[in-house]
């Protein structure tokens, strides 16, 4: 069974073909020294359109009102276990209107009973196909600060299919707050008054008081306010804000639908030498990790690092990015580095993973950082030039980034190499990769990648 980390994406649909109706079993332990009887926590699931918003009042599936108005969502009874709770989907009965579904934990009147979420060991995610009984995935959430509430996961569609996401976000929040997010002009403008009736001070500072009423939003027509973020040492709380700016790019570029695997190929050089050993290079690769979790369905991003020799890195996802080149290179000896650079031989490993050991349907988007310059290889050599042409009919796209004051006269004249099926690469050169802004690395990675798409799907290369 797969352990899940924070920003894995999971597709539903390409991982169990099979998969008809599942159970999400949700799960919490507090620390040994608080009493967990005394916590009240409460699972929440909000069934949102495309606007954000739930299409009508009933979609938002709570404890008093434990199924969804399609019959395909329900909260079971919670049994004699008061720290788990368990929710039925069955997928094909998804109201189509209804394109992510999200799982949030609150405590109720936490803040008078000044609870939060650190009080708590963990809290786990578990998934099992109901047809065959069989244990899917699993997520665990371990890490919080002061948090009240915490959006736990989602399941959202993309390309007609269903995604699993763990999201692992909190927020000094309620279940009110949520409800002002989801709830408003997007939902039903004639909510169903017999189920409804919520009482006037439903919901206070202090959180909701339980009732047999579904909460009513505080304002139909205004426009929700963001959840406010949790205090204290939120994880990864630096990639959440370069994922909001690759969202920026993204919708410019026209990209919002679009899955592609994500890889980087690093120079690792005796030039490159002063970049690993200060940080810089950890930098770009949580940059582009932010990138590859918005188009990689597994939320990862594949890494190569080369000099004469390359190696094939552990990938790395928001649970492994810490220290992740002192971990995976500077520390590892196994790792040829800071020698003369050699270009082909990485590449072709590049083309192995993607098109050989791994499902070739995806578009790969490869960026290949370089500080050195690439050189013109031998008569009977293998060469850049000659893997970007072999490679021309697949679907890899190649970004090469040059930083420094290299020559990168090869590079350059990629737009003029002749014999390939479609143009496949791009190049761009940045003097100092340490001052540029993100959004202008961002803008100007996705460049080309977007024309590239439209020709290689014309061309039949990619679906």
């Amino acid at each position: 069974m797969t352990v899940l980390v924070k920003g894995q994406r999971i597709n539903l649909a390409q991982k169990f073909p099979q998969l008809q109706q599942l159970r999400l079993s949700v799960s919490w332990q507090l620390k040994p020294e608080f009493v967990s009887a005394l916590y009240d926590v409460d699972v929440s699931v909000f069934m949102i359109n495309n606007e954000g918003k739930i299409p009508a009042e009933e979609y938002f599936v709570f404890y008093n009102n434990p199924e969804s108005p399609d019959n395909a969502l329900s909260l079971l009874e919670k049994g004699q276990s008061v720290n788990i709770q368990e929710i039925l989907i069955e997928l094909a009965g998804i109201n189509k209107d209804v394109t992510e579904i999200v799982f949030v934990l609150t405590i109720h009147d936490a803040s008078s009973l000044k609870q939060n979420f650190s009080h708590f060991q963990h809290v786990k995610l578990g998934v099992v196909d109901t047809g065959n009984n069989q244990p899917l995935f699993t997520y665990v959430q371990d890490q919080f600060a002061e948090e009240t509430a915490c959006e736990l996961a989602s399941i959202y569609q993309k390309d007609a299919a269903w995604r699993f996401n763990p999201v692992g976000q909190g927020y000094n929040a309620g279940l009110q707050e949520f409800l002002d997010q989801y709830h408003g002009s997007g939902a039903a403008e004639q909510p169903n008054t017999a189920t409804l009736e919520a009482e006037p001070n439903n919901f206070a500072a202090t959180g909701p008081v339980k009732s047999n009423a579904i909460p009513a939003a505080a304002d139909h027509a205004a426009a929700a306010s963001p959840l406010p973020a949790a205090r204290g040492p939120v994880t990864l709380s630096k990639l959440d804000l370069l994922k909001k700016k690759v969202d920026v790019v993204i919708l410019k570029k026209s990209l919002q639908k679009t899955t592609a695997r994500i890889g980087v190929v690093l120079d690792i050089s005796g030039s490159m030498r002063r970049l690993y050993n200060n940080g810089t290079v950890q930098n770009v690769v949580e940059r582009l990790l932010a990138l590859a979790t918005r188009f990689d369905d597994d939320g990862v991003l594949d890494v190569w690092v080369y000099d004469m020799k390359f190696s094939r890195l552990p990938s790395v996802t928001e649970l492994t990015l810490p220290d992740y080149i002192n971990r995976e290179v500077l520390n590892n000896n196994k790792i040829s580095k800071f020698r003369a650079n050699n270009e082909p031989p990485v590449m072709r490993d590049v083309i192995q993973k993607y098109l050989t050991e791994d499902d070739g349907s995806l578009p790969v988007y490869l960026i290949f950082i370089n500080d050195g310059g690439i050189k013109r290889s031998a008569r009977g050599q293998d060469s850049v030039t000659k893997v970007l042409t072999d490679s021309s009919d697949k679907p890899i796209f190649w970004q090469f980034v040059g930083i420094g004051d290299a020559n990168f006269d090869v590079l350059r004249k990629l737009d003029d190499l002749e014999g390939r099926y479609i143009d496949n690469a791009n190049f761009f050169h940045i003097l100092d990769i340490e001052k540029e802004t993100d959004e202008d690395l961002y803008d100007k990675l996705l460049s080309e990648f977007p024309s590239w798409l439209h020709e290689a799907r014309n061309k039949k290369i990619i679906q």
